[in-house]
Order: C-alpha cells, then structure tokens, then sequence
C-alpha cells in the first residue's frame, strides 16, 4: 500500500504550478516630469512658454501684420530650439561659462568696469538683423546707458550695455535701431557654433509635452528627415 502523502506537499503543490506558470508583468515606465509651463523638449532641454513669450512683443514690432500663433513660431524657430540645442552640447562647459558671466556683469554693475582678463566687447549698432534679435528684443525695453540682464545667446551668456537707441522703451518699431557694447562667455566655440547648431538640431529628438504649442513647432524639426 502506498504511503500517504504529506499534507505539507499537497499545500504547495498548487503554489508551486501556479508561481511557475506565471509571467513578470514589466513595470510601466514612470512619467518624466518636467518644470512647471514647459511646452516642448529638445534633447533633455525643457523650452517653457514663459521664455518663448518673453520675446513674442519684439517678434511683434518686426512683423505686426501677424498674429499671436505666427510670432511665436518665430520664436521657438529662431531662438528657443537653437538655444536649447546649444545647451544640450555641452552642459559643463555651458555652467561654467554661466557662474563666469554672472562675475563679471556683477563687477560692471557695481563699479562700472571689467577685469582686465573680460572678454573683448562688440560694438554693435543697427536694427535687429544687424545686432541679432536677442540683444535687440531686450533692447527695446531697456534706457540708454543701462546695463542688460544676462542673457542666452547661441552658444554663449552675455549682456550688454545699451548705448544709444533711435527710440524710447514702448515706441520701439521693427526699423528701431541700437547701439551696443556686447559682451559674450562662450562655452560653444563661436566661429563654429553655426554649424554646431544646426547639425545639433537636425539630430536631437524633440518631444511635445504640451500638445497645444504643437501647431507652433515647424515640422522641419519634428520630422528632420521629411523636411529633407
């Protein structure tokens, strides 16, 4: 006659059939976040609305016989996807570059010069094209011998002193001219940043986190290879 069988094996056994038929369930990828207002993302680098904005009133100045939506592809086209690209090739070099300029324009604020190891300044003068439309779009908002914020520029931090200008602030029009005396921190080599630039952008991903600002984005950067 045979043994009987523990009570202990036939407890496990049916666990045992049951786990080892089983499968994983892979855990589902956690959402990435992103800062508060962003609307799109170019290699990591979150653009937010507040910062395509900033530029939209100048944009405006240049070309008023357009709308809202026109001017603010304009902005993300011509400088929000070339700056975060920019910032996206080199993030040490691009920090770096940061706590220098943020230095120096400290030191021209509160004595009024530079060290002797600051960066050659530019005189620039002329409208937008001529001065680039970064500098000029806060220009325009700015009284003659000020001093401006840091700002981006491609592949570079800089700022400015504002020289001249042929209009007050809130009487800017696209033909406005400045004069200034720019001062750049480059963490991207500057008589190359061009090409840098535009091979960047032909090859980051670029992701819609706000689905609204969509219709804005040109489909040259979504679709690179389509545009081709």
């Amino acid at each position: 006659m045979s043994s009987p069988i523990p009570r202990t094996l036939l407890l496990l056994t049916p666990l045992v059939a049951f786990t080892g038929c089983s499968k994983a369930v892979p855990d589902e990828p956690e959402p990435r976040s992103y800062p508060e207002g962003t609307i799109l993302v170019v290699d990591d680098q979150p653009i937010l609305a507040a910062d395509v904005d900033r530029f939209v009133d100048a944009v405006a100045l240049i070309e008023p016989e357009f709308v809202l939506r026109d001017h603010r592809r304009k902005v993300i086209s011509n400088i929000s996807i070339p700056l975060a690209a920019g910032a996206a090739l080199d993030p040490s070099s691009r920090d770096e570059a940061f706590s220098r300029a943020q230095a120096l324009l400290s030191a021209f604020r509160e004595t009024g010069e530079l060290p002797a190891d600051a960066p050659t300044p530019q005189v620039l003068s002329g409208t937008f094209k001529e001065v680039g439309l970064i500098p000029w779009a806060i220009a325009t908002e700015m009284e003659p011998l000020t001093i401006s914020e840091l700002h981006e520029t491609p592949g570079a931090w800089s700022f400015f002193r504002l020289t001249a200008s042929t209009d007050a602030p809130g009487e800017f029009e696209g033909r406005s001219q400045v004069t200034i005396l720019r001062y750049d921190v480059p963490y991207l080599p500057q008589d190359a940043v061009r090409g840098l630039l535009q091979t960047a952008m032909e090859g980051f991903e670029i992701e819609i986190v706000d689905p609204a600002w969509e219709p804005m984005v040109p489909p040259a950067f979504l679709y690179p290879a389509k545009a081709q």
